[in-house]
């Protein structure tokens, strides 16, 4: 097992050595964002197959959508106040 630098420093002695680093945590960064999206939606199914019938099925996928929506908004106007 080879160790790792800590983030921020410059200790990679060949921009190989480098490169695979960055490689390496791109693909760590990838995975774990796909692993968040895969719980959240299976969350989401799980609420709706909760649901009594085809109807409330449709009600509460409506509300989720919605609530996304409005999360979008206010994070979205929150960088648009506050840009990095």
């Amino acid at each position: 097992m080879t160790t790792r630098p800590a983030l921020g420093t410059l200790a990679a002695t060949t921009a190989g050595d480098s490169d695979e680093y960055d490689r390496e945590r791109l693909l760590a960064q990838y995975h774990r964002e796909r692993a968040r999206r895969a719980l959240v939606l299976d969350s989401i199914r799980a609420h709706l197959d909760e649901q009594p019938s085809p109807r409330a099925v449709r009600a509460s996928a409506r509300r989720w959508v919605a609530d996304l929506l409005a999360i979008a908004e206010k994070v979205a106007k929150n960088k648009m106040e506050h840009p990095e």
